[in-house]
């Protein structure tokens, strides 16, 4: 991301975060370093800093359409300590339209739940997927996030690995494949946790879906 679009994208941020207060928050992230993306923070209601890594969200969302990654607006999230937040994830792109880096908006709108159903009305405290479980964890370190996606898709089987067949594993590591997950590091050894297995087991696993 050249210098004078991140010095727009700043005066952006800045701008945003004196309209809606100290609650808001604006995260700049720039797409040539995944594991330390964070260039830019205005407001503090994650507690990150330069140089955090990407969410998991943004992360799968990449992996998953690349150039084409669509903007995501309205989503509720919930912080480490229990806020809730009401987020939006802008792409940047360069004049090629190849992917750059993102725009994060983070709303705390805790304060504002608790009168809520007195105001019912109150539509910008609605968000887009209201009553969904969190989607993105705001990670400290780039193996933080790694964690968050293999815990995910995990979950999403429905059944502890313990009591899954290899080919539901198999089906989990393709997943993870697909995603991008093995390119961090680390991320054979934990998902080996995860499984109870052997790292060896798992790199099996990988060679078969590889050549298959």
């Amino acid at each position: 991301m050249n210098t004078k679009k991140l010095e727009f994208l700043k005066s952006m941020a800045k701008g945003l975060v004196s309209v809606f207060g100290q609650r808001c928050e604006v995260v700049i992230h720039d797409f040539q370093d995944m594991a330390k993306s964070v260039v830019h923070v205005e407001g503090d209601v994650t507690n990150r800093s330069i140089g955090a890594p990407i969410t998991d969200l943004v992360f799968r969302i990449v992996q998953e359409f690349g150039n084409d990654a669509p903007d995501k607006a309205g989503y509720k999230n919930t912080t480490s300590d229990g806020r809730q937040l009401k987020c939006a994830t802008f792409f940047v792109r360069d004049d090629e339209d190849n992917l750059e880096g993102c725009l994060c908006i983070n709303f705390d709108i805790s304060d504002f739940m608790y009168v809520s159903n007195a105001f019912s009305d109150l539509t910008f405290l609605k968000t887009d997927h209201e009553g969904e479980t969190p989607v993105e964890r705001y990670a400290q370190s780039f193996s933080d996030t790694m964690e968050s996606i293999i815990d995910n898709t995990v979950a999403g089987a429905g059944k502890p690995p313990s009591m899954m067949d290899k080919s539901q594993k198999m089906t989990i590591i393709r997943n993870l494949e697909q995603q991008g997950v093995f390119m961090i590091k680390g991320s054979v050894n934990y998902l080996a946790k995860v499984f109870g297995a052997s790292r060896y087991t798992i790199y099996n696993y990988l060679k078969e879906i590889r050549e298959g």
